[in-house]
């Protein structure tokens, strides 16, 4: 399951708004609705990938108008598309449209249809949150890193879709009122307002109820957060170890070089002490040598002691090949 429907079936089941009908109607139709004239009628159709989308509008339309005439079909148009939910809402009198502020008629009884609606009854905050909410419903989206190591991650990614710039400016506008501001971007000739945040998107996501989705998220930021320490310094143990004994063998072949050259034992008594003591500790690192050795020198005098030896091995393999 999708973080999207966990998140959209979490705020359906809440209903934190339940007292703002309207809003939420508004919001779900205004993103993911549109109208449909037919035989000289007007109607509406309301379309989304979750079922449980649908069925909540079909509530709400039945709450507030109780005599509301609705078809809910599922729509498959190919096997490589996702199957999708509609809603087709009868509203020979353009009652419902009206109420929404989409549809306005003059005293001659001329229809004006309006691509953003009036918004000017939405004085309180619940009914500004009621109506962002619906519209989260209606065209929102939610994805987080995915923990799967087979697929690139592309990060926290929250954004609302629609086709138009004013409705894309007015939800943009109702989140500054909560301090949250959406960067918007234009894609496929549709307006989509986004969040990157993890603490932002959380707090978003709060605003609608969806509580429960917010704790699984920073659930999910602390096990991929401890996750990358792990691995981390997992990647910095091994990048140390693989340091050490890459020095340990380049120390080695120098002292090798020396006996078979001048003799370990003609070599000033701190540098043979050096060399007798990494070849007797082939693996350990400066810390374990000087451990062995009774911590009588500092690391940093055993690394120059080394370098010593390194050093006069190139000397004597310089000669060597001449």
């Amino acid at each position: 399951m999708s973080f999207s429907k966990t998140i959209k079936d979490e705020i359906i089941k809440r209903n934190i708004y339940k007292k703002e009908p309207m809003s939420l109607i508004q919001g779900i139709f205004m993103c993911a609705g549109s109208l449909v004239i037919s035989g000289g009628s007007l109607s509406f159709v309301v379309s989304s990938e979750n079922e449980n989308v649908i069925n909540f509008l079909n509530s709400l339309l039945k709450q507030v108008y109780k005599d509301v005439q609705t078809d809910i079909a599922k729509i498959v148009k190919s096997f490589k598309t996702k199957e999708r939910f509609e809603i087709s809402v009868f509203d020979p009198d353009k009652l419902i449209l009206k109420d929404l502020k989409i549809v306005s008629e003059n005293k001659d009884g001329e229809m004006t249809i309006s691509e953003l609606c009036d918004l000017s009854f939405m004085k309180s905050k619940d009914s500004m949150l009621a109506f962002l909410t619906g519209a989260f419903l209606g065209s929102g989206s939610l994805s987080v890193p995915d923990e799967n190591k087979n697929k690139k991650s592309y990060g926290y990614h929250f954004e609302i879709s629609t086709s138009s710039k004013e409705l894309a400016d007015t939800l943009a506008e109702i989140l500054s009122n909560f301090d949250i501001f959406p960067k918007m971007v234009e894609r496929n000739q549709m307006f989509v307002i986004y969040l990157k945040n993890c603490d932002i998107i959380c707090d978003t996501l709060s605003l609608f109820g969806a509580n429960k989705v917010v704790l699984d998220m920073l659930n999910l930021r602390v096990s991929r957060d401890m996750n990358n320490l792990t691995n981390r310094q997992i990647n910095c143990i091994s990048a140390n170890i693989d340091k050490t004994v890459n020095a340990a063998l380049k120390q080695i072949e120098a002292i090798e070089i020396i006996q078979n050259t001048i003799g370990i034992e003609n070599l000033p008594e701190t540098l043979n002490e050096a060399a007798l003591l990494r070849l007797s500790n082939p693996e350990g690192s400066l810390k374990d040598l000087l451990v062995a050795q009774g911590n009588k020198i500092s690391k940093g005098a055993l690394a120059q002691r080394f370098d010593k030896i390194i050093k006069l091995a190139e000397e004597l393999g310089e000669k060597d090949d001449k």
